[in-house]
């Protein structure tokens, strides 16, 4: 089983699977990744690197999420690849409790123990600081584009060819009509991360689900953020007194129908919504109240006491 590589322009191409994965080619026989994805692409990404004659030389990722970052320390181990990570994404990896600190809802044992969260702790060789704004990967250099919000320091990569790797800034037109309620770290710099992409200027977009986009990026930005605006007003209109944190979480999944079937989903699921319901606090949508000494929001217009 292997991946279609497919050519944008010059030396920038991508790797056509359930997500797409950046690729830029150094020569014949060397490339860099772009998010690698996670372990269940491992092997028909291997045998298609295989395939061509590739070696990964440098992996480049746009944040720590699994499913872009999973196979990022496989590849270091394993070819001696470079590997690249925005400062605050790399500080996430660093260890156990420092992934503890960002799954703030799973245990330190599950941070320790459960395969897909231990694959992610990784060493970075190098670190895009916080104001740098290009970085050289095995002699590539890369132009910057700081986009936070969907993670706490997502960046997009530029290659020389003028080809941005957007990862998961923006979604397709196609999966944004799926996406029920699309994960953020935080929604205010998610939300401002899209309208700064409107003002980008390459010649082809990379996204990493899933498409490429020729020319400007500008329309499929604003749909991006028309749907995300639509689903705080849709959350926003399930608060019609006074809720707990968990029964606004309960009736964000009914109204939207997402999928539970197990506590560690559920989990998951609690850090996709919660982020949306502090959006909403902050906005004056919702008021922060308290029921018997348990966080609560009520509509915005009441007051607590």
């Amino acid at each position: 089983l292997t991946m279609d590589l497919i050519h944008v322009t010059g030396n920038t191409y991508y790797l056509d699977g359930p997500q797409l994965i950046g690729l830029y080619k150094l020569d014949d026989t060397r490339c860099l990744l772009f998010d690698p994805g996670s372990s269940k692409l491992r092997a028909p990404l291997e045998e298609t690197l295989t395939h061509h004659g590739l070696t990964p030389v440098g992996v480049a990722c746009t944040h720590m999420h699994y499913d872009h970052h999973e196979n990022t320390r496989y590849f270091r181990e394993k070819y001696g690849a470079e590997t690249c990570l925005p400062q605050l994404e790399a500080d996430i990896v660093r260890c156990a409790q420092s992934l503890k600190n960002h799954l703030f809802n799973f245990s330190m044992a599950s941070s320790r123990t459960i395969p897909r969260f231990q694959n992610l702790i990784c060493p970075v060789d190098r670190v895009v600081g916080l104001e740098e704004t290009q970085v050289e990967l095995a002699g590539v250099p890369l132009d910057v584009v700081r986009t936070p919000g969907h993670a706490p320091d997502h960046c997009c990569f530029i290659t020389p060819d003028n080809v941005c790797y957007l990862g998961d800034v923006l979604m397709t037109q196609d999966i944004l009509k799926d996406s029920m309620v699309p994960f953020v770290f935080d929604m205010a710099d998610d939300l401002a991360s899209k309208e700064k992409v409107k003002g980008l200027d390459c010649n082809a977009y990379i996204l990493s689900h899933k498409g490429v986009v020729q020319g400007s990026i500008a329309a499929l930005a604003e749909e991006n953020l028309q749907r995300v605006l639509g689903q705080l007003n849709a959350c926003a209109a399930l608060v019609t007194g006074p809720m707990p944190y968990s029964a606004f979480y309960a009736a964000v999944i009914q109204a939207m129908d997402l999928p539970v079937g197990h506590p560690l989903r559920a989990q998951h699921l609690e850090r996709y919504i919660r982020p949306y319901l502090e959006y909403l606090t902050d906005r004056g949508d919702l008021t922060l109240i308290d029921i018997d000494g348990a966080p609560a929001v009520a509509p915005g217009e009441a007051h607590h006491g």
